[in-house]
Formats: C-alpha cells, structure tokens, sequence
C-alpha cells in the first residue's frame, strides 16, 4: 500500500513539473538593432539664386543679373551605418538647372532693361557627394530626437554651363556658348525619418525626407560671343534644397 501511494505521489510531482514546463514562455533572442548600412536611392529640387555671369561683346563688359532658377537632380549612394557619433554615406549625383536673364547691363552705361533683356543660364552637373549625418538619438530609440538627423557635406564634380540666347531685343542675340569646368558645392541641412513620421504605413519605410542649404561653385568657363570676342566667367549659386532618399 506504501509503494502505491509513494508511486501516486511520483506520477503527480512529474505532471505537474511537465505542466508548468508548457506554460513557461521560452526565450526570444534579442532583436538585432539596424544600424542603418545600405544603398539608396533619392532626388534633390532646388530654388537656386545664381550669382550674376559677365561675358564680353564689341568692346563692352555684359554683367548679366538672373531671376530665380531651379535645380533637380537624381542620385543614389550608399549608407555605411552607424561609427559612434556619426553615419557617413557616399553618394553619385547627376542634375540639371536653369535660371532665365532678368537684365544685361552694361558697363559704364547702365542696365538695358529687364523687359529687352532675353536668354538663359543653363547646367549640367555631375558630383561625387560624400556626407555625414549626426543623429540625434541613439540607434533604435524611436522618441522625438530620432526623427531629426542633421547633416553636412558636399561634392566635387563638374558643370557644364551654357548661356544659352542671351541678348537684347533691340539688338538680337549676343552670346549663345557653353564651357565645362571643375565644380564643388557645400551642404548642411536636417533629414527627416518620414518612417516615424507616418509610423502607420509602409509606404515610407526608410524613406528620409532632406531640408537643407546649397552653396555650388565653378570659376574661369570660357566663352566666345557672336562677333567673336572671348572672355570668361564665375558661376556660383546659393540654393534652398529639398530631397528624398530611399535606403534598401
């Protein structure tokens, strides 16, 4: 009788150790922080304000004073991640800008008029960009601080820059040429994490929304106006810009 209830009381001991085995909820390993590594893809819009360009004709210096203009551009680079207060990324830039003549004026006599005045100032750029961003909070915090991540950087390249038409009314077309020229810009500016922004959708998973400032540069572009005089020019612009970027 002993042997039985010493066996009972064995039986029960082993189902309940094996019933509160089930209910333990086992382990999860820790989740792996994305530290950001990764290639993207983006574009980049700007209102850009150009310095004025000058170019030579029969005899006269042409300072020419420009509206406001745009730039917009694609480009796609790569996110090496997270390296203690920083993130560097590397990126290739290709775009295009245009700012129409708002008046030509001529030395020692004065402008001729934004209503004569005709033509444009026209670029194609190209850049190898390299930038950092500094966020704010640390990696996987997901509070306020981490929507913002500021930004600095720039580019060197090149512009191809076209005074394309420019002239008076009452005297035609006085240049129409374009040179090629070494270029370089400098940026800083915020990025904005649209992830947690719009936390709800997928649409903008790692998607980052670029506010910032641009100034681009690029001196001595030759030109030859229509009666055959040569000269040379500065190009330089400040800039508003705004982009989006894509990381995979």
């Amino acid at each position: 009788m002993k042997k039985l209830i010493l066996a009972a009381l064995i039986s029960t001991s082993l189902f309940s150790a094996a019933a509160a085995a089930d209910m333990v909820t086992p382990m999860q390993p820790p989740s792996a922080v994305d530290n950001g590594m990764g290639f993207y893809l983006g574009s980049l819009s700007s209102v850009s304000f150009l310095k004025h360009t000058d170019f030579d004709v029969g005899g006269f210096n042409i300072n020419t004073k420009y509206d406001t203009g745009f730039y917009s551009a694609i480009r796609g680079g790569y996110n090496f991640g997270s390296m203690g207060y920083v993130t560097p990324r590397v990126e290739l830039e290709v775009g295009y800008g245009s700012a129409s003549v708002d008046e030509h004026r001529v030395t020692g006599f004065g402008s001729v008029g934004s209503i004569n005045s005709y033509g444009d100032a026209n670029t194609i750029q190209g850049f190898v960009n390299g930038y950092l961003d500094i966020p704010l909070a640390p990696a996987g915090d997901t509070g306020f601080l981490s929507v913002f991540t500021p930004y600095v950087g720039g580019g060197v390249g090149a512009i191809n820059l076209k005074l394309r038409k420019q002239g008076v009314g009452s005297v035609g077309t006085l240049i129409d040429d374009d040179d090629t020229a070494f270029a370089y810009h400098l940026d800083a500016g915020v990025g904005i994490n649209l992830q947690s922004v719009f936390s709800g959708s997928t649409l903008f998973e790692k998607t980052s929304l670029d506010i910032g400032y641009r100034y681009t540069a690029a001196d001595n572009f030759d030109f030859t106006a229509r009666d055959g005089t040569s000269s040379s020019t500065d190009f330089s612009s400040n800039a508003v810009t705004v982009g989006f970027r894509k990381q995979f």
